[in-house]
């Protein structure tokens, strides 16, 4: 049976002690707020104005006067209320017997259309566009009921719209007639992966992102115009762009170039599947014996036709001479040599007033690097390329391993909650009846997890000086494996914020708990947050809204 032709036709309305036409949502402030609303129910104290008031006091978006919804996290919960009747004469509760079960959903509206939050086998999809017919948000269930699948014994992995219950509560009200209510806890969290991470980024936004990363890197590896050539606007091949190695001594595009591949890429570790195609791009840019390089290129012109007579002065290509870097694991030779450079750039007020860089250092840590490295302007194209595709995948994988949350800020994100109820009708079937356009929640928005506004003062009580020096550090203990304990213990703090501050220790490699008073903890965090709070505020100008003291009577209960 469907809802669109029921048997025992039912209605859901607003709650009987609700003054208006919509689904009660109401919010309390304390945990145990269950039992607090089954007693409100009972006391009929829903004309108190703090019942309504609240929806006011709540009213602080930039955007409108919609509630903006606490969360769990600010000491905030929220309930939503209806009541179900039969569609009969004196319209009277349903009896709880025939209900099968109730919930509600969450609905987006956006843009002028509805979108509901979907789940498939149990794994959260997002928001979509809904079909506003209705049937049951339980895709299984709805199959069932229109006879396309049997009924399941076991109970299926939950496919449709997400849903949240709704519990019987029998009521009468002053006049003495009962009411069917039905009431439920508003979850506002969750989170989702983007399956469709193609779709997932603004157009232009991307363009814009992408466009800044091709431009990060100097010509001819990116399209930031010649930094270090005397066209400082050229972004055309020139013949000094070949050799960007020269007996060991890297231009200052190719040590950018570098850089990036061994800081955001990790080209050369093992196991990083994703540098397959840069690895095999740059598997065909060698290092060439100098020596060999000019006896055999008698023009000095290095090019496509010229290239394959320089095989016997190849040494080794560029993937491979990484690799054999990272296989040194932490102790990497260019990664050292990369700091160095870098150290080096900055005593000279950037890397543009660095007269020359150091030679590349040999991929075993001995030496230097004494070869040549030439390059051809289709080599510099296919790396501009290759770039740009990698980091193209590389957003589009942090993307898809990042949660959404599914309740937004924007000015777009506006929610409502609808009802639903199932019940058994005259013939024993299973009916369901969703709450019309009066019976749906007010329209709200929901706070983000820091959102000032939204705070409630949380109250944390300071140690006494008289408590700094009292008992023993067993307050917060810290399990230290050995080689951070050596690394910690040498540190001489005397020397202040220095290269010396880390010591020579000795090297005991015992693990090791450490004790701290929790009093001092709280002190010195205090301490610390208000230097810091004080030092910023040189660059934000921010005291007004970060700290108000105010003296206070002491708390005698």
């Amino acid at each position: 049976m469907t809802s669109a032709q029921p048997i025992h036709n039912v209605r859901l309305q607003p709650a009987f002690f609700q003054n208006g036409q919509q689904a009660s949502l109401l919010r309390y402030l304390d945990a145990d707020f269950i039992a607090r609303f089954q007693q409100d129910v009972l006391k009929q104290r829903f004309e108190q104005a703090q019942f309504s008031a609240w929806v006011n006091e709540e009213g602080h978006s930039p955007y409108d006067d919609k509630p903006v919804l606490r969360l769990p996290t600010h000491r905030a919960f929220h309930l939503v209320c209806c009541e179900v009747i039969c569609e009969r004469f004196g319209r009277p509760a349903l009896d709880p017997a025939r209900i099968t079960s109730a919930g509600f959903v969450i609905r987006r509206q956006r843009d002028g259309a509805e979108q509901a939050w979907l789940m498939e086998e149990g794994e959260a999809l997002g928001w979509h566009a809904v079909n506003t017919q209705h049937k049951d948000p339980d895709l299984d269930r709805r199959l069932c009921v229109n006879g396309v699948l049997h009924p399941r014994t076991n109970q299926a992995t939950y496919s449709g719209e997400q849903t949240h219950p709704l519990h019987v509560l029998n009521s009468t009200d002053a006049n003495g007639k009962r009411h069917t209510l039905l009431y439920g806890y508003v979850p506002l969290g969750g989170f989702y992966y983007e399956r469709q991470v193609n779709t997932l980024f603004n157009a232009t936004e991307q363009k814009n992102i992408e466009d800044f990363a091709a431009q990060s890197l100097p010509w001819p590896f990116g399209y930031r115009p010649g930094t270090y050539s005397k066209n400082t606007q050229s972004v055309t091949w020139d013949r000094h762009h070949t050799e960007q190695v020269q007996q060991g001594v890297p231009g200052k595009a190719w040590f950018e170039l570098l850089r990036l591949l061994v800081n955001r890429y990790h080209l050369g570790e093992a196991g990083r599947e994703a540098n397959t195609e840069l690895e095999s791009l740059f598997s065909d840019i060698w290092f060439y014996d100098p020596g060999q390089l000019r006896a055999t290129l008698k023009s000095g012109l290095f090019t496509e036709h010229t290239r394959p007579w320089l095989k016997g002065a190849r040494r080794l290509h560029l993937t491979r001479y990484l690799q054999d870097c990272f296989a040194r694991g932490e102790h990497n030779p260019l990664v050292q040599w990369i700091i160095e450079q870098e150290d080096a750039a900055d005593k000279a007020g950037g890397l543009e007033h660095l007269t020359t860089l150091a030679p590349l250092p040999n991929s075993n840590g001995q030496g230097s690097l004494p070869y040549s490295l030439q390059l051809l302007a289709s080599d510099a194209e296919d790396i501009r390329h290759l770039l740009g595709q990698r980091f193209r995948e590389q957003t589009l994988s942090q993307a898809r391993e990042i949660p959404l949350p599914k309740f937004g800020q924007a000015e777009a994100d506006v929610y409502q909650i609808v009802p639903f109820v199932r019940s058994k009708n005259d013939a024993g079937k299973e009916q369901i009846q969703w709450a019309d356009e009066q019976c749906r929640s007010l329209q709200f928005r929901v706070a983000a997890p820091f959102d000032p506004e939204a705070s409630r003062p949380s109250l944390i009580p300071m140690p006494s000086l008289r408590d700094l020096k009292r008992g023993l550090a067993k307050g917060a203990s810290i399990l230290t494996p050995g080689d951070t304990f050596d690394l910690i213990n040498g540190l001489n703090l005397k020397k202040g914020a220095s290269e010396d501050v880390v010591g020579e220790g000795p090297k005991l490699g015992i693990q090791w708990i450490c004790s701290f008073s929790l009093p001092v903890i709280t002190l010195v965090a205090m301490i610390l947050l208000m230097i810091m709070i004080s030092l910023l505020n040189i660059v934000f100008f921010w005291l007004p809204w970060v700290r108000i003291c105010l003296p206070f009577p002491k708390i005698e209960k």
